[in-house]
C-alpha cells in the first residue's frame, strides 16, 4: 500500500468495500432462503397435521377408534382360533362364506347421513338473458334469497336394506339422492358412503334431442360411465328392451315422452347392479306392459344383494318392495321406519291438506 499512489489506494479500498457489501447481500439471501424453507417445512407439517386431525375427527363422528381397535383384536383372536389347521382351500372357502354372510347382514351400515343441510341461492328478480343479468349485476340490483332444500337430515342405512323415500314434490328427495351419490356437496353436515359403489339411476338427463336414438345411447351411456366397448356389446339388448328397433335412427325430438323414458331406462339398467343402487323415479316408465317389464328388471337388481334406495310417488311400490320408508317433507325428516306406518302418516297428511 505504501508503494501505491493515493488514487490507487482509494481504488483498492473501494473494491474491498464493494466485496464486503456483496458478501453481506449473499449472506442475507442465503439466510432468508433458509428461513423461508424452514417456514414452508413447518407450514407443510402443520397442514399435514391439520388434515390428519380433520380426517380423524370425520371418522370420530361416525365410529369410536377404541371400539375399532378392540374389534380388530377380537377379530384376530377369532381368526387364529378358526384358521388353525385349515388348508388354503378351506380357508378361502370359509372367507367367502363369511363375506357373503356379512353382505347379507343388516347390521353393517353402508350409508350414514348426519345433520345434512342444503341451501341454494335463488334470484329474487328473474332476468330474460345474460345481458340483463350483467346490467343488473353492474347496477347492484341483483339480490338473492336462500332456499333451504334440506334441513338437518339424519339417518343410517344398513347393508342389504331396501329403503323407500317419499314426500311431495319439492321436498328435497332428489337433492338428497344427489348428495348421497356424491353429485352435490351439502352446505352443512356429512355423508359417509363409498361413492365408488354407488349407482344413481335417474331418467331424462344426458339426452340431446337433435341426435338420433343410436347416438344418444352412446352419449347417455358415456355419462353414466359405460365404456364404448361395453355399449357396443349391449347395444342390441338396450334397443330391444326399449322396444325401439324401428325408431333407433330417428332424432330424439321425434320421439314421444314415453319412448324417451323407455330408452333412458334401458340404458340406465343395462349394467350390472351396483352394491348401492339409487333409483330416482324410474319405476313408472312407459305403458302398463313396459312398466311390468321394467319392474321385473328392477326386482332382479333389488334382490341381487344390493342396498337400494327408491324414490317414488307410488305408495304401493314403497309398501310392496321396501323394508323401510323415510318421509321427507319440505326439507325436514318427518318419519322413518315401517313402510306401512310411514306411508299411512304420509297419506293422512295429504288427505288433510
Amino acid at each position: 500500500m505504501d508503494n501505491l499512489n493515493l488514487p490507487e489506494q482509494l481504488m483498492i479500498i473501494l473494491i474491498i468495500l464493494f466485496l464486503i457489501d456483496v458478501s453481506g447481500i449473499l449472506l442475507y439471501i442465503y439466510l432468508t432462503g433458509k428461513k423461508q424453507t424452514r417456514s414452508k417445512s413447518e407450514k407443510m407439517s402443520r397442514d399435514i397435521t391439520g388434515r390428519q386431525k380433520e380426517e380423524y375427527e370425520d371418522t370420530e363422528d361416525f365410529e369410536d377408534p377404541k371400539e375399532e381397535t378392540a374389534s380388530t383384536e377380537e377379530q384376530r383372536s377369532v381368526e387364529k382360533e378358526v384358521f388353525t389347521g385349515q388348508s388354503d382351500v378351506e380357508i378361502n372357502s370359509l372367507l367367502t362364506d363369511i363375506e357373503e354372510s356379512l353382505w347379507k347382514s343388516p347390521q353393517i351400515p353402508v350409508i350414514q347421513v348426519k345433520n345434512v343441510t342444503m341451501e341454494f341461492k335463488v334470484a329474487t328478480i328473474q332476468t330474460s338473458g345474460i345481458k340483463e343479468l350483467l346490467i343488473m349485476k353492474f347496477k347492484r340490483q341483483n339480490t338473492f334469497r336462500k332456499l333451504k332444500a334440506l334441513d338437518q337430515i339424519n339417518f343410517t342405512i344398513q347393508r342389504g336394506e331396501i329403503v323407500g323415500i317419499i314426500g311431495t314434490n319439492g321436498s328435497g328427495k332428489s337433492t338428497l339422492l344427489k348428495i348421497i351419490s356424491g353429485a352435490l356437496k351439502p352446505t352443512l353436515g356429512k355423508v359417509k358412503v363409498d361413492n365408488s359403489k354407488v349407482q344413481l339411476l335417474t331418467l331424462g338427463t344426458g339426452f340431446d334431442m337433435e341426435l338420433t336414438g343410436r347416438e344418444n345411447i352412446y352419449l347417455n351411456g358415456a355419462l353414466i360411465g359405460y365404456s364404448k366397448d361395453y355399449i357396443e356389446r349391449h347395444f342390441d339388448e338396450i334397443v330391444s328392451f326399449a322396444e325401439l328397433e324401428d325408431f333407433i335412427d330417428e332424432k330424439l325430438r321425434n320421439y314421444s315422452s314415453g319412448m324417451v323414458s323407455r330408452l333412458g331406462f334401458a340404458i340406465a339398467t343395462s349394467g350390472k347392479a351396483a352394491e348401492i343402487l339409487i333409483l330416482d323415479e324410474v319405476l313408472a316408465v312407459g305403458d302398463i306392459n313396459f312398466q311390468k317389464k321394467s319392474m321385473k328388471r328392477i326386482q332382479e337388481m333389488i334382490h341381487g344383494g344390493s342396498t337400494v334406495i327408491i324414490v317414488s310417488h307410488s305408495i304401493g311400490v314403497i309398501t310392496k318392495h321396501c323394508t323401510r320408508a323415510i318421509w321427507i317433507e319440505k326439507g325436514k325428516l318427518m318419519a322413518d321406519g315401517n313402510p306401512e306406518k310411514v306411508c299411512e302418516k304420509y297419506v293422512k297428511m295429504q288427505n288433510n291438506t
